[in-house]
């Protein structure tokens, strides 16, 4: 068997925002409606090397793939690796070899697909909390959606807020910094943080709606648990949220109960009729989103 592996600047000639929203899209519905497999993820955490591994599989029902991923961040550098496995065989099919790349875009396009679904049309600004790559990757993926979004960038190093901005304005994208927590702010909040204690509250007084992507393992929690009372709050998967997100993180506080949430895939599916002042979405990535987007690339370049 000859095993075909297949590099970052070949995914990268196949790759397009939209490719990606509509496997994302398929993937959370699918999951909605039960036609997926999804094991427990595992997590290895190398503190002294400022560094974690998560390691996710997924299938959906009727795809000719199933895949494994590997996924690592060690110092704020992200890399990995997926696997393709013939659903009908178990013949491995390719390795993407996408150096953590089809992860984080996979996270950027299932973040910007629900804020874009509970955000208010009339918002016009929204504060992006965090400077690393998924950061970056939220504000940009969602003006892909709603193209005339402006953006606050707030982070806990004013370097890194300016050299972000300075990247989102050079490649278009509206945005300015936001010194300090103090203050009004934007009616849509975005956490791509790694933090494991609570952002500070006054950066979510005004929040219509809340998206969290950086709490997607143990010991991490970014949004502060009390913004989710009486919040409407979705998930990516009502188990791992609650073990391992800001919405479990809510419910072991007393804030809420664990039975309060509803699916984003269904969001995405019915849509989003707001009937509470706040709406959080809690997502902690699933092996079924990188199970659809490497099928996604592997059609997309003929294999």
């Amino acid at each position: 068997m000859t095993l075909r592996v297949i590099r970052l600047d070949e995914i990268r000639s196949v790759v397009k925002p939209q490719l990606v929203f509509d496997a994302v899209r398929s993937a959370l519905i699918a999951h909605t409606e039960g036609r997926t497999q999804v094991p427990l993820p595992m997590v290895l955490d190398f503190p002294a090397a400022s560094g974690d591994c998560h390691v996710k599989a997924g299938y959906v029902e009727g795809s000719p793939h199933f895949t494994v991923k590997i996924a690592s961040t060690f110092a704020s550098v992200n890399n990995g690796l997926m696997l393709v496995v013939d659903a009908t065989t178990g013949e491995p099919a390719a390795v993407l070899a996408d150096e953590g790349r089809l992860t984080a875009w996979r996270t950027a396009a299932a973040g910007a697909l629900i804020t874009d679904a509970m955000t208010p049309a009339d918002v016009e600004e929204i504060l992006v909390l965090g400077t690393g790559d998924q950061a970056r990757l939220q504000a940009s993926w969602l003006t892909h959606l709603r193209p005339s979004l402006r953006f606050q960038i707030w982070g806990r190093r004013p370097e890194a807020v300016t050299k972000l901005v300075d990247k989102l304005q050079a490649s278009g994208i509206e945005a300015r910094p936001r010194l300090g927590a103090d203050g009004s702010t934007p009616s849509c909040v975005i956490a791509t943080t790694p933090a494991t204690s609570p952002l500070p509250l006054e950066l979510f007084r005004d929040a219509v709606h809340v998206t969290g992507v950086g709490t997607d393992m143990p010991g991490k929690g970014e949004l502060p648990p009390g913004i989710f009372a009486g919040a409407t709050v979705v998930t990516d998967d009502h188990e791992q949220c609650l073990d391992h997100g800001d919405f479990g993180n809510a419910v072991r506080a007393g804030v809420i109960g664990d039975d309060v949430d509803r699916s984003v895939g269904a969001v995405l599916r019915d849509g989003f009729p707001r009937r509470t002042e706040r709406s959080i979405a809690d997502l902690t990535g699933l092996g079924v989103q990188d199970a659809a987007t490497a099928s996604a690339v592997i059609a997309a370049l003929g294999r």
